[in-house]
């Protein structure tokens, strides 16, 4: 069976808590990490997110929206978490975005020198005949008759940053469509690639503009 498309941010599946649950600091509300941004305080007192959950230091956390970060920031929320003076850049919210659209897209570039991605619509319709693609990855730009026959395939697709984007992965100015290799057992690239996209895009898309 084919697997539902994903072209604009939808309703997720409850993911699987792999450990205590946390506390936004801006809504109170409790909830797996995995829908979550922790934040540390770094050496000179700034406000660190830390994505992969990794840092050392006591955590703040945030539910993984822009608004958010943003209702942080103005509110002087991580203060108030830290009780301490320090400080919260005003870009963060931007910063976040382009870490969570980098770290998804350096997931397709590992795919890609493993030689399990492609991008360009020719190379991408030949995988699909092929039946080795598992994953459909289209710049925010697609649109028009190739992005509806992919959609024909029935593959999922993500949305993943814009032309330019893409492009950087495979050396090139531009790529609009890319194509993932279905993958061994464990699934790591395409599960990795998807989770990555919608996180992102569910970042983005919780903003106040």
């Amino acid at each position: 069976m084919a697997l539902a498309m994903t072209l604009e941010p939808t309703a997720e599946a409850a993911p699987v808590v792999t450990g205590p649950l946390r506390t936004c600091i801006v809504t109170g509300e409790t909830m797996a990490p995995e829908r979550m941004i922790r934040f540390v305080v770094g050496p000179d007192g700034d406000v660190v997110p830390d994505l992969a959950r990794r840092l050392p230091g006591r955590g703040m956390w945030l539910a993984a929206e822009r608004a958010i970060v943003e209702q942080a920031v103005a509110k002087k929320a991580f203060a108030r978490a830290a009780r301490a003076a320090v400080t919260a850049a005003p870009d963060l919210p931007q910063r976040i975005e382009k870490l969570l659209l980098d770290r998804a897209l350096e997931d397709l570039s590992r795919a890609r020198r493993a030689g399990r991605a492609v991008a360009g619509f020719v190379k991408v319709e030949q995988m699909i005949a092929q039946r080795r693609a598992g994953l459909l990855v289209v710049a925010h730009e697609a649109d028009g008759d190739g992005l509806g026959k992919l959609q024909a395939s029935g593959l999922p697709i993500e949305r993943l940053g814009g032309v330019a984007d893409l492009g950087g992965v495979f050396g090139r100015d531009q790529a609009v469509y890319v194509a993932v290799a279905r993958d061994d057992a464990s699934g790591a690239f395409i599960q990795r690639i998807a989770s990555g996209a919608a996180r992102w895009r569910r970042y983005r898309s919780n903003g106040a503009g």
